[in-house]
C-alpha cells in the first residue's frame, strides 16, 4: 500500500474543488490567501454602514483575514464560497414554511431551489399538511398526504444539486401527533427514497410524560385541518393507510397503537437506518428568543439551528484546539475571549453583507439578526489537555467551555447593540422582558457540524470524538495510502514516537494503549467515536446545550452490535439531560456502507468466537406459520445461557427443506457464538419467497414471506418483540470519487476526497 503522509493535501483538494473561484472553463483562478482576502474584504465592507471610515474598514478586513489565515476561525461554507460575488447568499441555514395549499407547497419548492443553488440547506415542518385521504374542498377529491409532497421536494433538490455550488440537504420534520406519523417514521425504509433528506420527529413534553407514566395508553393524533382527534388501529397498512382507516378518539381500543409502540417504532427505525432523529420541540420553544414573533416549527438539516418560518442564520466556528496553552494544562482563555468578540462582529457583519433570496427571508432574518457561533476541534482539545472524551472531567470541561463562549458572545453582542442598536424585534423578546439587556443578535451561539471547514482548519470536527486516527484514501492512480489524523501526525512527529511501526499498528486498528511507542498518558485519551460509551456522547451534547442559545449538532455513534434497547436508552437519556434533539448512527447499519477507518480492511485475521456446546436437554416453544408451500413449524430452544438453537419443519411435502435446514443450522451456531438475536432477526426479517408472495395475494392466511422470515418472527416472539418489518437503507457512495461515506453530525462525509453533504 502506498504511503503518503502530507495531511495538507486533503485540505488543498477541498479548497480547489469547492471554495476557490474558477473561470468559465472550470480552472481555479485564486489561491487560498486570495480567497481569505476576498472574504475578509467583503464582510468588513459592512462596517461602513455604521460609520466606519475606509481606514477602519481596512483594519477590520485585516483582522478578519489574520483570524482565518491562522485557522482559528472559519465561517460556514456559503460565506467562503460566495463572498464578493454580486447578490451573494452567505447563510447556510434556512427554514421554509410549507402551507396546506398547492400554491403554498410549490412556492416552498421554488424558494428551496433559490436557496440550494447558492449552497444553503433547508428545513421544513410538514405537520400543517392535511393527512392522507382528507378532503380537498376545492375539488372534492382527497389529498395524497405529506409524505407524497415530500417526494416532490426531494426530486426538486436532486435536480437543483446538479448545478449548485454545494450540495445542500433538507430536514423533514413532522409532529408525532400528525395522523400520518406512522407513514413518516417508516418512509425512509426504501433506501432509494429521500436520499437528500434527514428526518426528525417533533416530540412534545406531553408525549414524553405519557411514555414515562402511562406508556400503554392509545396514541392520539390530530388532524391539523379539522383538529379532530383519532387513534390508529394496528391493522393499518403502514405505507398506504388513510384518514378513513382511523378511529375517533372515543373509540380507542386495545387494538390501536399505544404511545410506547409508536416510540418503539421510532427507536427501531433509528437502530436500523439512523433515522428518524427526535426533536424535543417544546424545549426548543422554551428558549425561543422571540416568542412574540412566532413559534419555532423546524430546524436546519443537521438540527443545530432552530429557526422561525423563513428565517436564515449564518454560522461560524472557532478552532478551540488552537487556543490550548503551550504547557497543555489549560486554554488561553483571554485570547479565546478576544477571538469570540471579533467573531461575533464578523458574523453580525455577515447579516448585512448577505443577499436574501426572497423578501420574507430578508424581513425575518434582519428582524432577529441571529448568528451561530460554535466550535470545532473539541476532541483535539481534550487530547491535548489529557482529558478522556468519555469522562466526567470532559463533561465538566465542555460545560465550562460552552459557558465561556456564551458569556463572551453575549457581551460582544451587547456592545454591538450599544454601538449599532438592538435587533429590530428586541421589543417583546426575552432580552427585553426577561433579561432587560440590549442585544444586537436574538441568538448568538450554535454547535454545528463543521465538515469541510474542519478539514481546512486541520482539526477534529465540531464536538465529535475523532472517528478514526487512521483513514484510508485513494489517489487518482488508484493506489491507496493511510492518512493519519492531523493531531496524531503533529504530536507524533514533534515528540518522535511516530515510527513506521506505529503507523502500521494504527492502520491495523490496534488500540493506542497497546502501542508501546505512544506515551501512556497520551494513549489513554486517544479514543475514537466507537470507543466512547453512548451515555457519554449524550452527556457531552447536554453539557454544551446547557450554555448554547440555539442547539447542538451531535451524532451518537454506536457500534455495529448495539441493540434496539441501546438506542432507546440514548433517546430517553437525551430528554432527561436537557438536549433539544438527538440522532444516532449504528456502524454499518445501512446495507451499502463500508467502514472507512483504515483498519477495517487491513486488520489481520483473528480467531473467531468459540461455539458453546449443545447441552443434552433444552427447552423451547414451537410456532405455526402458514407458508406459500404449506404449514411451517419453527421451534426455538433455550439453554442456561439463552437462545441456543432453531429448527424448522414443513408440515407437508414441498418447499425447500434443504435451504431451511441450512438457515436453521447457521442461526443456531450464531446464537451459541453469542450473536444477539436482534441482529439475526434484522438479517432474516423481510426476506421474500416467490411462492409465498404469489400465493399471498389470494390467501390472507399466509402470514410470512419466506422460511427465513418465519424464523425471524419466531425469534421475535421468543424474546418478546412484535414489530413491523423495515428495510435497511443505504448511506451510499461519494458522488465525487465513489468511496464509501460515513455519518457524522447529520452529515454524510467522505474521508477519501473530503466531500460532505450537510445543511
Amino acid at each position: 500500500m502506498k504511503r503518503k503522509d502530507d495531511s495538507s493535501e486533503m485540505r488543498t483538494r477541498i479548497l480547489r474543488r469547492r471554495y476557490l473561484w474558477k473561470d468559465v472553463q472550470g480552472k481555479v483562478i485564486e489561491t487560498e490567501e486570495q480567497m481569505l482576502r476576498r472574504v475578509a474584504n467583503a464582510i468588513a465592507a459592512a462596517e461602513s454602514r455604521y460609520g466606519a471610515t475606509k481606514k477602519q474598514v481596512k483594519e477590520f478586513a485585516e483582522k478578519f483575514y489574520r483570524l482565518m489565515k491562522a485557522r482559528e476561525f472559519l465561517p460556514n461554507s456559503p460565506t467562503l464560497m460566495n463572498s464578493g460575488r454580486k447578490n451573494s447568499m452567505l447563510s447556510a441555514c434556512f427554514v421554509l414554511r410549507v402551507p396546506d395549499s398547492i400554491d403554498g407547497i410549490f412556492d416552498a419548492i421554488k424558494y428551496t431551489a433559490l436557496i440550494q443553488k447558492a449552497g444553503g440547506g433547508t428545513g421544513f415542518d410538514f405537520s400543517q399538511l392535511r393527512p392522507t385521504g382528507d378532503i380537498v374542498v376545492s375539488s372534492g377529491g382527497k389529498t395524497s398526504g405529506p409524505v407524497s409532497f415530500m417526494k416532490v421536494f426531494s426530486e426538486g433538490t436532486s435536480a437543483i444539486q446538479q448545478g449548485a455550488f454545494r450540495r445542500g440537504a433538507n430536514m423533514g420534520m413532522m409532529s408525532i401527533e400528525h395522523p400520518d406519523i406512522i407513514n413518516f417514521i417508516n418512509a425512509k425504509n426504501d433506501h432509494t427514497a429521500f436520499t437528500n433528506f434527514n428526518f426528525s420527529v417533533k416530540v412534545p413534553d406531553t408525549f414524553m410524560r405519557q411514555l414515562k407514566e402511562n406508556p400503554d395508553t392509545s396514541h392520539i393524533v390530530i388532524n391539523p385541518r379539522t383538529k379532530r382527534r383519532y387513534v390508529i388501529p394496528r391493522s393499518i397498512n403502514i405505507g398506504s393507510y388513510t384518514l378513513d382507516d382511523m378511529l375517533p378518539e372515543s373509540r380507542a381500543a386495545d387494538d390501536c397503537f399505544t404511545v410506547l409502540e409508536v416510540w418503539d417504532m421510532i427507536v427501531k427505525n433509528a437502530h436500523a437506518t439512523g433515522e428518524p432523529g427526535i426533536c424535543f420541540i417544546d424545549r426548543v420553544n422554551e428558549s425561543n428568543p422571540t416568542p412574540h414573533v412566532g413559534p419555532i416549527e423546524a430546524t436546519n438539516p443537521c438540527g443545530e439551528q432552530p429557526l422561525l418560518p423563513y428565517e436564515a442564520c449564518n454560522l461560524g466556528s472557532i478552532a478551540v484546539s488552537k487556543f490550548v496553552a503551550k504547557n497543555r494544562c489549560d486554554l488561553d482563555w483571554d485570547s479565546f475571549a478576544k477571538t469570540i468578540g471579533l467573531v461575533v462582529r464578523f458574523l453580525d457583519d455577515v447579516v448585512d453583507a448577505n443577499h436574501y433570496p426572497i423578501p420574507q427571508i430578508e424581513k425575518i432574518t434582519l428582524g432577529n439578526r441571529k448568528i451561530g457561533l460554535g466550535i470545532m476541534g473539541f476532541a483535539d482539545t481534550l487530547i491535548l489537555l489529557g482529558i478522556g472524551y468519555g469522562s466526567e472531567e470532559a463533561a465538566e470541561f465542555a460545560e465550562k467551555l460552552a459557558s465561556s463562549i456564551q458569556e463572551h458572545a453575549h457581551l460582544a453582542s451587547e456592545e454591538l447593540a450599544k454601538e449599532r442598536g438592538c435587533f429590530p424585534n428586541w421589543k417583546g423578546s426575552i432580552w427585553d422582558n426577561e433579561h432587560h439587556r440590549p442585544m444586537r443578535n436574538a441568538a448568538c451561539t450554535t454547535i454545528a457540524p463543521t465538515g469541510s471547514i474542519s478539514i481546512i482548519a486541520e482539526c477534529s470536527s465540531g464536538i465529535e470524538p475523532v472517528f478514526a486516527f487512521a483513514t484510508k484514501r485513494r489517489v487518482l492512480d488508484g493506489q491507496e495510502f493511510i492518512q493519519l489524523h492531523p493531531l496524531i501526525e503533529k504530536l507524533g512527529t514533534k515528540e518522535g514516537w511516530l515510527t513506521e511501526r506505529v503507523r502500521d499498528r494504527l492502520a491495523h486498528g490496534i488500540p493506542t494503549h497497546e502501542i508501546p511507542e505512544i506515551p501512556g498518558e497520551l494513549a489513554e485519551v486517544l479514543v475514537t467515536a466507537h470507543e466512547v460509551a453512548p451515555e457519554w456522547h449524550v452527556r457531552i451534547q447536554a453539557a454544551f446545550q446547557k450554555y448554547t442559545d440555539n442547539a447542538v449538532s451531535k451524532t451518537v455513534n454506536l457500534s455495529a452490535d448495539a441493540t434496539v434497547d441501546d438506542v432507546n436508552k440514548v433517546y430517553r437519556l437525551a430528554f432527561e439531560c436537557g438536549c433539544k434533539g438527538i440522532t444516532v448512527y449504528r456502524d454499518g447499519c445501512r446495507e451499502d456502507q463500508v467502514m472507512v477507518a483504515a483498519h477495517k480492511d487491513t486488520q489481520p485475521a483473528t480467531r473467531g468466537p468459540a461455539v458453546r456446546p449443545r447441552v443434552r436437554t433444552t427447552e423451547g416453544s414451537t410456532t405455526k406459520f402458514r407458508m406459500g408451500c404449506g404449514t411451517l413449524f419453527v421451534t426455538v430452544n433455550n439453554d442456561e445461557h439463552g437462545l441456543c438453537e432453531v429448527f424448522a419443519n414443513l408440515g407437508k411435502a414441498g418447499g425447500c427443506p434443504a435451504q431451511s435446514e441450512a438457515t436453521c443450522r447457521a442461526v443456531s451456531v450464531a446464537l451459541r457464538c453469542g450473536v444477539k438475536p436482534e441482529i439475526l432477526i434484522e438479517q432474516l426479517r423481510g426476506i421474500r419467497c416467490l411462492s409465498a408472495i404469489s400465493r399471498k395475494k389470494g390467501n390472507s392466511d399466509i402470514d410470512v414471506l419466506s422460511c427465513p422470515d418465519a424464523i425471524a418472527r419466531a425469534l421475535e416472539q421468543t424474546i418478546g418483540l412484535n414489530r413491523e418489518p423495515i428495510t435497511v437503507s443505504s448511506i451510499g457512495k461519494c458522488p465525487e470519487c465513489g468511496y464509501p461515506m460515513r455519518r457524522d453530525s447529520g452529515c454524510k462525509i467522505c474521508d477519501n476526497c473530503g466531500y460532505d453533504k450537510c445543511g
